[in-house]
């Protein structure tokens, strides 16, 4: 053998034996936290290079890769980490470098403090029985999935005994960040709902068949906080809506809110800071459970407007001719003449409120004035952002004609309509136009009309009118709309109707159903001990009633509730009310059982009675006064026998 042939198979053993000793030197190891599992193995190598194994027999070859197995796990370097049930398990760590497999736990682990899926059929009296759930995240958002292993075939984990009715409810929930917390690496861990009832015997006068274990409790908040202002009414679970009040100077705040157990936030309404207009604010937190139905809760957030509204002017000068009519802060339209040698005016004008101010362009300053007819404007905005106009009708004497001796009858409107190019969207008109009046405040329009469309009719065929500020409306913020109206008879000569129009804030529907009252009423009315959070109700039927009038009222006034099953009632009907939100997608369920049939009297035995006594009575009467008394049975029991006879035919009419 050649020296470099040598040197070869030298070098080859070398790698086969640094190999073999880098397994030999390596370990491993396995650790229990609850529900996780955590293998580790004693060196960083690639992950290529590593597999991690668990089965429920001391078998490696039957195992189940760690990094695959139903997504559970999460992995580094050197170890994995699984969320399982209670049981008994084996681990091992596969290493491609020597092909072989190291055991992590040579004796076998044992996880009992994580959860069991428990089945029990045929229950008779108490039970407690425990479900594992898989509570997981996506995002932001958390859910909770239902275990479907060990069920019954019909897909059940308890059923009572035939003749038995359940009644249960839910004891312990671990499905939620605090009791089964998740890392980002890591998306979803095994968590138990434990439930707690008794399977009682169903009688024959309780058709009631009792309830079914929900494996999904309704989503909802532990509790609810703003920074600023209070709720009101009180934070309460079952409660859905609330007002808070705050003052002029808040700007924004921050909503607090816990979700609870088995409960999550819709991605982007849970806890957040929001921005406040001036107003009414309405926000929504919402949470979802894991079958997906989502509860809301809505805050009707109010920041007072303490914003001057005060738009006007407390003095109004001219440098040539005077004020017709003479200045008044309420009055907006004035007219001026002055000498054909005045080409120019000087309009003074003082603000009412500091806070408010003249509009670029439209303040008081010089003038130049045409022959004829000019219009000037001065308009006065408030710190709320009305606008409100003045109209100056300056006529510069020249020769006479119709634009200096009828303007008051130039360049008008006769009609303002407003609309919107959206379908199904109202939008209020203007009260009580009037062609003279050019200013109008508070003109509101609903939060889906960004772009508002007018139609202006002219006074006089042939003016021509221009409009302004319709389009790209914010929200809660005063938009100035100007429609001015030019006389085709005078160039010179126009007028401006200006309109402050307010888009609304989006309308949340209201997700509310709850019932709000219950009346039942037969021939007479029924006592019901109505509770707001009870959804079910028993009642005896009286005697002669056979249908009843059920009046369901929703806590709040969108909340449309239908009373199904009302006729052709008997002992074990059932009265359904259905209560829709304004959303139409909420509903909440009531019912209303017949327990039983109230027993009437029979009027003939209790006439027959009183006559006996009567008889007796005066019967023992005369025997203390020493009377003897003798009985004709026969004539008593025809007596009696008419009595009766005469009693049915007056019941037969």
């Amino acid at each position: 053998m050649t020296k470099k042939l040598f040197n070869i198979y030298l070098a080859i053993l070398a790698i086969f034996f640094l190999g073999i000793t880098s397994v030999w030197a390596a370990s491993a190891s396995v650790s229990v936290n609850k529900d996780l599992v955590t293998i580790r193995y004693s060196q960083n190598v690639s992950d290529s290079r590593l597999s991690f194994y668990y089965g429920t027999t001391n078998n490696s070859n039957a195992s189940k890769n760690v990094l695959t197995a139903s997504g559970m796990a999460m992995k580094a370097s050197n170890y994995a980490q699984i969320s399982l049930r209670n049981g008994t398990y084996y681990f091992w760590v596969f290493n491609t470098i020597g092909g072989s497999y190291l055991a992590a736990s040579p004796s076998p682990v044992t996880i009992n403090n994580s959860c069991t899926n428990e089945k029990k059929t045929d229950v008779k009296g108490n039970f407690t029985v425990e479900r594992c759930f898989i509570f997981s995240k996506n995002g932001s958002s958390y859910t909770t999935t239902p275990d479907t292993t060990n069920l019954t075939p019909e897909g059940k984990f308890l059923t009572c005994a035939s003749g038995y009715k359940q009644t249960y409810s839910v004891t312990t929930n671990t499905c939620n960040q605090n009791s089964t917390p998740l890392t980002d690496a890591q998306s979803k861990r095994y968590c138990k709902i434990v439930y707690t009832g008794t399977c009682s015997p169903v009688s024959s006068s309780d058709p009631n068949p009792g309830t079914t274990p929900n494996p999904v409790p309704d989503a909802s908040l532990a509790s609810l906080s703003v920074s600023a202002g209070s709720l009101s009414p009180a934070f309460n679970s079952s409660t859905r809506s609330y007002k808070v009040s705050v003052g002029g100077d808040v700007s924004s705040l921050k909503i607090t809110a816990t979700a609870s157990s088995g409960s999550s936030f819709v991605s982007g309404y849970g806890s957040r800071n929001v921005k406040l207009n001036y107003g009414n604010n309405t926000f929504q937190v919402r949470v979802v459970n894991s079958a997906n139905k989502v509860t809301i809760y809505t805050l009707n957030i109010n920041r007072a407007d303490n914003r001057s509204s005060v738009n006007t002017l407390s003095n109004l000068t001219v440098n040539a001719g005077s004020l017709n009519p003479p200045f008044a802060s309420t009055t907006n339209n004035y007219t001026i003449n002055v000498s054909k040698d005045v080409s120019k005016i000087t309009i003074g004008a003082t603000l009412t409120d500091a806070k408010s101010y003249f509009a670029t362009g439209y303040e008081p300053k010089d003038y130049e004035l045409n022959e004829g007819t000019n219009k000037i404007y001065i308009k006065v905005v408030s710190e709320q952002g009305t606008t409100n106009v003045y109209s100056l009708t300056v006529i510069r004497e020249g020769n006479p004609s119709r634009c200096t001796t009828e303007t008051a009858t130039l360049a008008l409107l006769k009609e303002i309509q407003l609309y919107s190019d959206l379908k199904n969207v109202e939008i209020d008109q203007i009260p009580e136009f009037n062609p003279t009046t050019f200013n109008y405040n508070d003109l509101k329009v609903p939060y889906e009309v960004t772009d508002l469309r007018i139609n202006a009719y002219v006074n006089e065929e042939g003016d021509e009118v221009k409009i302004s500020g319709l389009e790209n409306l914010e929200v809660n913020v005063t938009r100035e709309v100007t429609i001015t109206v030019t006389s085709k008879d005078c160039a010179n000569f126009s007028n401006v109707y200006t309109l402050n129009v307010t888009r609304q804030e989006k309308k949340e529907l209201s997700s509310n159903a709850e019932l709000g009252s219950l009346t039942v009423k037969g021939k007479k009315e029924y006592q019901i001990d109505f509770q707001p959070n009870q959804r079910n109700y028993d009642i005896i039927l009286k005697k002669g009633d056979t249908s009843l009038d059920v009046q369901a009222l929703g806590v709040e006034d969108t909340t449309v509730c239908e009373a199904t099953g009302t006729e052709e009632l008997k002992q074990g009907s059932e009265i359904t009310i259905t209560c829709t939100a304004e959303d139409n997608s909420t509903t909440e369920t009531y019912t209303i059982t017949i327990k039983g049939v109230e027993k009437g009297t029979n009027i003939i035995l209790i006439i027959i009675l009183i006559i006996v006594i009567i008889i007796i009575v005066i019967y023992l009467i005369l025997r203390l006064l020493g009377y003897k008394i003798y009985f004709n049975f026969g004539v008593i029991g025809a007596f009696f026998r008419g009595i009766g006879e005469r009693i049915k035919s007056i019941f037969d009419k």
